[in-house]
């Protein structure tokens, strides 16, 4: 058992049980868990369907001819894509989300409190007790933690309620015949031709969300056809009603990735005073090394002896007066599953929450006003403007407006953290 605190454990520094200590002598798992070899995807070429003069539906129709032509061509057989692309339909709601963007965006915060849900934990908890047995051997092939697998299973689909009835190949082949999607469209449809000739599903049950996310664990069809297991091996990938199934893919595509068991997602810490935001630019460094720069943990915790060498990351996702963490390879492989901060934060603080304990003691700015898309981009062609690039135009804060941030942030004053509100988005308009 690895203790990360001399008093009380880091976030998620999970103590495994009797059956998790044995993970060294797991049985390797069973042939059919392993995902199927299939026939290599091979980027196409955009639809150049000419457009004049028809309708919707002549247009689409010349789509299906395009695109079954293509893939009878690459070797998929005749009579799969009659079945399949041959009668699939315009989905009206993926159309019109797919050409719709958001303009305002959930604050972290409000995240972060909605996935650790009373509701949720609640019902986490009961299915982390109706499924003991089911995790136990989960743990113990894959070696992937049951409260982060609940976690997932309870955001991604409120533990199996949510599921979307969707039917998948109408609504990938809407994006691949038009709009922003049509690359993730084409490659997602042959992905699905992938399962169904591989016989790890029925076209039946190829339902979901109307974005193409599919089961309780909501896998997009190339991740079902690379990381989705046969858990009991009876022959059914089956996501959709099989725990086991589920749970299993969600646990193996976490393995492939690089999850470690005996690390912890995140630590909420401390900074001194005066310290250097600029720190927080992505680079690792050992938890040795953090304290060495006067980081340490909240409620006057100490690190242990074995957590000393444990590479992590400065993550600082509400500026100055908001919490602030150290994350570790676990946070970045659950980005793997969802590329999003604000995700990865939920997954952690739900699993913390599953095992009644609190992972976030800090409150955030709840005052601070959210930026729409709109104020983002408006925020980066202003920072281009006086000359720090943001390295385009697109409403996102990822890292490399992040260090355009810092930069304008470090010439002007202002502290280092990153972090954009509307009094500091006022200040770099201004300028």
């Amino acid at each position: 058992m690895i203790k990360y605190f001399t008093a009380l454990p880091l976030v998620l520094s999970v103590a495994l049980t009797t059956a998790i200590s044995a993970c060294a002598s797991a049985p390797t798992p069973p042939r059919q868990a392993q995902p199927v070899t299939l026939i290599p995807i091979v980027k196409v070429a955009q639809n150049t369907v000419p457009a004049l003069g028809l309708s919707q539906q002549e247009r689409f129709a010349l789509w299906k001819k395009d695109f079954i032509g293509r893939a009878i061509a690459k070797g998929y057989a005749p009579a799969l894509l009659a079945s399949t692309i041959g009668t699939a339909k315009i989905n009206p709601k993926a159309l019109e989300r797919d050409q719709t963007q958001p303009e305002f965006t959930k604050p972290i915060w409000s995240y972060v409190d909605g996935a650790a849900s009373p509701v949720r934990l609640k019902n986490g908890r009961a299915k982390l007790a109706e499924h003991e047995q089911l995790f136990d051997g989960i743990e113990a092939r894959y070696h992937v933690d049951r409260h982060v697998l609940t976690s997932i299973w309870g955001l991604e689909s409120a533990y199996g309620e949510i599921l979307g009835s969707h039917d998948i190949i109408n609504s990938l082949a809407t994006f691949a015949f038009e709009g922003r999607r049509q690359s993730f469209g084409e490659s997602q449809l042959f992905a699905v031709l992938d399962i169904l000739t591989s016989g790890a599903v029925r076209q039946d049950q190829l339902t979901g969300s109307w974005a193409g996310a599919m089961g309780m664990t909501q896998f997009i069809p190339a991740t079902f056809r690379d990381y989705a297991v046969d858990y009991y091996g009876d022959g059914n990938k089956d996501l959709w009603t099989s725990a086991g199934d589920a749970l299993g893919s969600s646990a193996y595509y976490l393995s492939r990735f690089g999850w470690r068991i005996e690390e912890p997602v995140f630590a909420e810490i401390l900074l001194p005073k005066g310290f250097d935001y600029g720190f927080a630019d992505g680079t690792k460094r050992t938890i040795s090394g953090w304290s060495a720069l006067g980081v340490h943990p909240v409620g006057g915790k100490a690190w242990s002896e074995q957590a000393m060498f444990l590479e992590c990351k400065l993550l600082i996702p509400a500026g100055a007066n908001g919490p602030v963490f150290l994350t570790f390879e676990n946070f970045d492989v659950i980005k793997k599953y969802n590329n999003s901060t604000s995700y990865a934060l939920g997954i952690g603080v739900l699993a913390e929450g599953l095992q009644g304990k609190t992972a976030i003691t800090q409150d955030w700015p709840r005052g601070d006003k959210t930026l729409s898309r709109t104020d983002k981009q408006d925020m980066q062609r202003a920072l281009t403007r006086q000359g720090f690039d943001t390295k385009g135009v697109d409403g996102q804060i990822g890292p490399n407006s992040r260090r355009a941030i810092r930069a304008w942030q470090k010439a002007n004053g202002v502290i280092m953290d990153g972090y954009v509100n509307a009094a500091v988005l006022a200040l770099i308009l201004k300028n």
